[in-house]
């Protein structure tokens, strides 16, 4: 499904360009982008329409709702090879301008790869799609080892987001990578696992590692200035924890007590009790007129259901929909004039939360 995206607009070279030029000092470039940022904050389709940005589809997004479309599955798996990347892994089909540096629409990513690689297995198991889905499955192992080490010894691994030069490690995509390793070690050809099964082992140590001492986990790994912690991210780490855990019990002494603290930290520092929503930051880097972004309470309910605590998940996701749903329209953010703000942008947070959603569905139903 084609559509719009918060980050769709920055991917015209003049605006991306004057987003690196911000990223890089240029506080006159900051100008123009709060002007740009007002305007779509005011009227995000039209400024779309205005600047001929195209709607998008999304390898990653069509993942997560394999489970919910009637889409044909030999569909989906032609649609996975059509958007797969040089590389072999899977990531935004626009160029994304980062403080990280510029990414061009032919990068994977190690945080959407692996959404992408759990879809094929399920379609494996459909006998006519095995032999297809279970390739372009192995294929990723050729994107996994193309990642750069940005940090290696005995114990511990930290690769780059995306097989190109980086000068900040992210954290939470060393989660993921170690959670697509993990698929590898399970997973993959009988020649890489114990191979993959050490990289993820090695890499989870890392992410727990750079864990603070109050449970929660910077973005980067590092305290240089534009570093922040946030819902999403932070539930993105844990999340994936739980995932490679659960491939690879062996790790679970590694990393059941970071698991724990983490989990601590979000209910703590991110669950505002009065509203009953995520909030977005618990350290900000800048400033934008959003109080709740959908993204944060996605991620929250999915970590609700995977710690089986499926009464508060129900309540949670209802008050969620009532805030964030207006029809069947779905909108990913809410500004502080409590304005909803990205209708069916399907990307951000909107997908993912029906895709939890539909996960506490049936683990309700299989708890019956």
């Amino acid at each position: 499904m084609k559509v719009f995206d918060p980050y769709d607009i920055w991917a015209c070279p003049s605006l991306g360009r004057l987003k690196h030029r911000w990223y890089q000092g240029d506080k006159s470039a900051g100008i123009v982008l709060r002007l740009v940022a007002l305007l779509d904050a005011l009227a995000p389709v039209p400024l779309r329409r205005m600047l001929g940005v195209d709607k998008h589809d999304f390898a990653h997004v069509e993942a997560m709702l394999l489970p919910l479309t009637l889409e044909k599955k030999n569909s989906v798996v032609s649609k996975f090879r059509s958007m797969l990347t040089s590389s072999g892994g899977w990531g935004l089909p626009f160029d994304w301008y980062s403080k990280n540096g510029v990414y061009d629409a032919n990068t994977p990513y190690v945080t959407n790869t692996p959404y992408v690689m759990e879809a094929l297995l399920s379609l494996a198991e459909t006998p006519e799609l095995h032999e297809e889905a279970m390739a372009l499955f192995h294929g990723t192992w050729g994107f996994l080892e193309s990642l750069k080490i940005m940090h290696g010894d005995a114990n511990m691994l930290a690769l780059s987001y995306a097989p190109v030069d980086e000068p900040r490690k992210v954290v939470n995509a060393n989660a993921y990578a170690a959670f697509a390793y993990g698929l590898h070690a399970v997973h993959g050809r009988e020649s890489i696992r114990d191979q993959a099964r050490e990289k993820a082992t090695r890499l989870a140590c890392w992410v727990t590692r750079q864990q603070k001492e109050d449970g929660g986990w910077f973005y980067y790994a590092d305290n240089e200035p534009g570093n922040f912690i946030d819902g999403f991210h932070s539930c993105f780490i844990v999340k994936n924890l739980l995932k490679m855990v659960r491939l690879l019990p062996e790790t679970q002494s590694l990393v059941d007590e970071s698991i724990a603290r983490g989990w601590a930290f979000i209910q703590e520092n991110l669950l505002d009790k009065e509203a009953g929503l995520c909030r977005r930051f618990v350290q900000r880097s800048h400033r934008d007129p959003y109080k709740w972004d959908l993204y944060d309470q996605a991620e929250f309910l999915g970590l609700l259901v995977d710690f089986k605590r499926y009464e508060e998940a129900g309540a949670f996701a209802t008050r969620v929909e009532q805030k964030f749903r207006k029809g069947n329209h779905w909108y990913c953010r809410i500004d502080i004039f409590g304005r909803r703000w990205g209708r069916d942008f399907l990307r951000w947070g909107i997908a993912p939360f029906l895709y939890h959603r539909a996960r506490l569905q049936v683990a309700v139903k299989g708890s019956c």
